[in-house]
């Protein structure tokens, strides 16, 4: 990671592995050579398959191999989120050791990284529910294992600078309630009025297929850390979204998604901004209904505003210049990907980025993309 004098780096299967079996070990081979000559510390691994049966058995193999090929821990987490092009990408993320010290907090499969360096405490990790059916209830049990890792390494929630949020079948419904729209309930809950002073963190809602509900999150404590939200003009903040936009007419509690469109944060000479999940809406209604392009382009647009002049400017007294650092596309529909991608390339070009199979967080919304921005 940037900000921990890393990166990250996606690894995709060498051409000719037909299974996946030959694809795990393709990738698995590749991360060798990386942490050969930097630290890697967390996974993300992106998968398709078949069944849940299939994907606990995957999830246990891939952790086994990974602890037989390493000597350090790493953080591992399984998204149920088909790749394009393959049926596995690993996201690997990698720190300066000589830099930062490093100790593992875990509690089963729950985990993260404590990063420390003078004053300043990093927190990165993911925490995971999968055992009920309800996404009310395994909301619960994940925040309630997030709120135990922070506990422990005396982080405050209000701490969060960045956390993603991946909810099984996220437009479906438990009865009358609507599944992301549990998640936020529970989500304003535990995060009550921590936020206030400083705005939430930068976040992404997004499906997968399976695993009930993983949240990452970064969190970080330091004295020398400026760290506060980014607005767009365009789009209206989606915690004070109108009940209108809110799914699940016979809700009884329908709170807004807790989240800010972009985060600003400077620690010592690294400046960034953590560009949320971003989608082809403003205001608060969705833009380009049924065009994958226009809806891309609307989303490239709204991301532009995240770090366009008018923004830097109030940022920092230095004079900023802004470099996309690499991208995750999250693509509704695969017969979509070809317009989408050509047209996130016409922009990007051939900025680090996966394309990745997910439902967004409306039914009539067909791209959504996340990334960071490097200021220097």
């Amino acid at each position: 990671m940037y900000f921990l004098n890393g990166n990250r780096t996606y690894i995709k299967p060498v051409k000719g592995c037909a299974t996946l079996d030959e694809q795990v070990s393709s990738c698995l081979k590749q991360l060798l050579e990386i942490n050969s000559t930097q630290k890697i510390f967390k996974l993300n691994i992106f998968v398709d398959t078949e069944s849940g049966e299939d994907y606990s058995n995957l999830k246990s193999q891939v952790r086994n191999q990974v602890i037989e090929l390493f000597s350090e821990d790493i953080i591992q987490s399984f998204i149920a989120q088909p790749p394009l092009t393959c049926r596995i990408v690993i996201e690997a993320f990698y720190y300066d050791s000589s830099v930062w010290d490093i100790q593992i907090v875990s509690s089963g499969e729950n985990a993260a990284a404590l990063f420390s360096n003078s004053n300043t405490e990093i927190l990165v990790g993911n925490v995971q529910a999968d055992k009920n059916h309800s996404c009310k209830k395994n909301s619960e049990k994940a925040f309630e294992s997030l709120m135990d890792i922070f506990h422990s390494t005396r982080f405050p929630i209000k701490s969060i600078v960045r956390q993603w949020n991946y909810l099984e079948d996220i437009l479906g419904f438990d009865g009358e309630e609507q599944r992301y729209q549990e998640f936020n309930n529970v989500r304003s809950g535990v995060y009550r009025n921590e936020f206030e002073a400083a705005g939430y963190p930068a976040a992404t809602g997004i499906g997968m297929n399976r695993g009930g509900v993983i949240i990452e999150f970064v969190a970080v404590k330091s004295d020398e850390v400026i760290s506060h939200s980014v607005d767009n003009p365009d789009q209206i903040a989606a915690h004070v979204y109108s009940e209108k936009v809110l799914v699940g007419e016979e809700c009884v509690l329908k709170t807004t998604p807790k989240f800010e469109r972009a985060r600003y944060f400077g620690l010592n000479d690294k400046k960034m901004i953590f560009i949320s999940g971003t989608a082809s809406i403003i205001g608060e209604k969705t833009v380009g209904i049924d065009d994958p392009v226009e809806q891309t382009e609307v989303t490239i647009q709204n991301i532009n505003r995240l770090y366009s002049d008018e923004i830097l400017e109030g940022l920092s007294k230095d004079k900023l210049r802004a470099r996309y650092g690499h991208a995750r596309v999250y693509v509704k529909y695969r017969k979509d990907f070809a317009a989408i991608k050509k047209t996130f390339q016409a922009r990007y070009g051939k900025l680090p980025v996966v394309y990745i199979i997910a439902d967004i967080c409306r039914d009539n919304l067909l791209v959504e993309i996340e990334g960071k921005v490097i200021l220097e």
